[in-house]
Formats: C-alpha cells, structure tokens, sequence
C-alpha cells in the first residue's frame, strides 16, 4: 500500500469529532498501536542517497517487541487519550508533518526545548504506534564517546582469562608453547565474551524493519562526539577495530547486543545497516549545533503543550480520566508556567496525584491549597534550589 493509499487517521477532540489528518502521513500521533500495519509495506523507498539495500539476507530479524511496562511508565496506562485531548490545530500539524518527514527521508529528528516538555517521549511514540518494537535508549554525557554508544570492551578480563588458559593448557608433545591455529581461533572467537554492542551500535545492525533509536541530551555532549556522529548518521556503517584485527582467524564473531538476550554475528568486524534507523536527538536550548550536522536534520522544536495537550497528558496517565482537581492544577500549571521559565510535564503530573491522595474527590482545590502544591512540588527548573 503506497503512502497516498493510507486511510486518513483523524485526532479526536474532547467533544469526540475528527479532525481527518493528511493522508501522507504515516505516524498520526495517536499513542495507540496499529497491530495490522506493516511499515515495509507502507514506507515508501527512501531517497537514493540513503537506500543501504542490497546484499543482506531475506530473513533479516525484527526487533523485540515493545514493552508494555514501559509505555505504561513514559507514555501513560492509556496513552491513546493523549490524542482525543489534542485537537489537530495548526502547531500539532506542523509537528506530525515534520515527524513523517523524517521517516520519509530517514533523517534525524533533532528535538530541542525546555527540559521537561516530552521531547524523549516521542520515541516511544513512534516504535509503539508503527510497531517497531524496543526502543534503543543512548544517554549521553560529557564523558560520552562515540565508541562507547557503539559497543563496550574489556580487554582486562580477556587478559586474565586467557593468562588462566595458559597456565592450565599442557605443554604440547615437542614442548613449545604454540597453541596451534585451532586454538588460535578458538580464542578469537571467544572475545564476544567480552564485547557488546551498545544502543547506538545495535540500531545500526541489520533489521527487517529500521530500529527507533534515542540520543538523549546531546547537548551535553563533548564537541568531537557531534562530528563523529555525523559521520555514522550520515553513512550507516562503522568498524569495530578489536573484530576487525582478528578476522584472519575468526572472520564471523558472535557478540551480544544491547537487546536483552539477543546476539549477532559480525562479519570482518564491519557492521552495516540495511534500513537507516529512526533516529530521535534530544537537546535542551541553550546547545548550538554546527551547520553541518543541522543540515543532515529535521529540526522540531517543542514548546509547553497547551492546556487541552496536558489534559490529555494528564488522562493518559491516570488510566484514561480527568481526576477532579485537575482542570485546577492544569490552570494554574500553566498560569505559572507563563510567569517565567517553563515546568517540567512530570511535575504537573506529580501535583495531580498529590491532589487526588491529599483531598481525594475534591472537585474545585482553592487557591491556597494550590498554592501549597506549588511551593512543593513546582521549582523553576532554571533557577537555583532554594
């Protein structure tokens, strides 16, 4: 089914009517998963300059499935009524449209705003609503390589075991200490024991359908790792030099991966992706990125959702229903919002579950119980502690 063929998927509004969506679009949204949509079927070829097909198998894997605990802990026990709060107005259109974009042109979304304000949450969003199975999570730090989102190695526990192997390995009957080539071998095969794909390097592993990959916080990141993974963005390939030494005596390495449970072979210690994987940049503000790399991205922008958003925030998270005292602590969430720095979403869910276990059932919290809330739980999250 091409992408003109979909059938338009609408937004509901709070009074149930419909807002029929583009019917480009392949992610609507909704937060609700679309368990008969096969995206290899619906996506159309990527442009020629990011197809990587050819010369992979035709049983590629799929990714493990997404975790329901999960998406009950990031996106709400019933993240489908995030959308009927959330009319499709002119902003939320332009978001989605941008969100396709991506996926048509298998660019980066590159998501910055204030701190709290969803961005991490809409790789969630899209593995769950396209079915695209776990998402690959990479927090980065200011200690953050580029290596270290690809794999993981501990050259020292090698080292020791194989000191243990020697010293319990019999001489051999002419007395030298060659291993021999079997054992040579056998020992190169053996470093998946202490290598592992990382998130960054397992989304870029050959799959069925592309991996839904988070960098979280790039913006906290060290300048040389935004070119080095430019580099990987752009190209879909990378080397794992430790594999790629020994391929001599062992060309096929099996190392786990950042899936649990889950392993792969690598191949001349050379890792390539058959589908570019949905990749979902988070950075605060204040972090400029060269032009080269905002070129290679869509940029979005998210802003504090509106009063109808966080409504529907709000019910997602409390099983699909407006506790009573939250249209007050939305009000003045966003009344306080407005006076200077933003909130953080999480608080706003914090106070209305204060409010239901402090005055449960109380359908109007006056202004001094408000008040109280806002002294707890809602600090500026750019302003100092006090």
């Amino acid at each position: 089914m091409a992408a003109s063929q979909i059938p338009p998927s609408g937004t509901l509004s709070p009074s149930g009517e419909e807002t029929e969506a583009p019917r480009w679009w392949i992610f609507h949204g909704t937060g609700k998963p679309r368990p008969h949509l096969d995206l290899a079927a619906v996506l159309p070829p990527p442009p020629p300059w990011r197809s990587h097909r050819g010369g992979f198998p035709d049983d590629l894997p799929d990714a493990p499935p997404y975790d329901d605990d999960e998406a009950g802990r990031v996106l709400g026990a019933a993240p489908e009524f995030c959308a009927r709060w959330s009319p499709l107005t002119q902003s939320r259109q332009e978001r989605l449209s941008k969100i396709n974009a991506a996926l048509y042109l298998r660019r980066p979304l590159l998501v910055t705003g204030p701190p709290g304000v969803g961005k991490s949450v809409l790789a969630d969003q899209i593995a769950r609503e396209l079915n695209l199975g776990r998402v690959l999570r990479w927090t980065v730090s200011s200690r953050s390589t580029l290596r270290s989102g690809l794999y993981d190695y501990d050259p020292l526990s090698q080292i020791h075991d194989l000191n243990l192997e020697n010293l319990q390995r019999p001489p051999s009957p002419d007395g030298s200490s060659d291993p021999g080539e079997a054992a040579l071998r056998s020992s190169a095969q053996r470093i998946g024991n202490y290598l592992r794909i990382g998130p960054l390097g397992t989304a870029f592993l050959p799959h069925r359908l592309p991996r839904v990959l988070l960098v979280d916080e790039l913006d906290k990141a060290d300048h040389d790792l935004v070119g080095d993974l430019l580099a990987l963005l752009e190209h879909g390939r990378y080397t794992i030099p430790e594999l790629y030494r020994l391929r001599s005596a062992a060309p096929r390495i099996t190392v786990p991966t950042d899936d649990p449970g889950r392993t792969t072979v690598v191949a001349d210690g050379e890792v390539r992706c058959a589908e570019f994987p949905i990749v979902v940049i988070t950075a605060n503000d204040e972090r400029p990125f060269p032009p080269e790399f905002l070129r290679r991205c869509i940029p979005l922008r998210l802003a504090l959702p509106s009063s109808e958003e966080l409504a529907g925030i709000v019910a997602a998270h409390f099983s699909g229903s407006l506790p009573g005292a939250a249209h007050s602590v939305i009000a003045d969430f966003v009344r306080r919002s407005a006076e200077g720095s933003p909130l953080a979403i999480d608080q706003l869910l914090n106070a209305v579950h204060m409010a239901t276990v402090i005055e449960p059932g109380a359908a109007e919290p006056g202004p001094e119980f408000l008040q109280e809330l806002s002294a707890m739980l809602w600090h500026r999250l750019a302003e100092p502690l006090g």
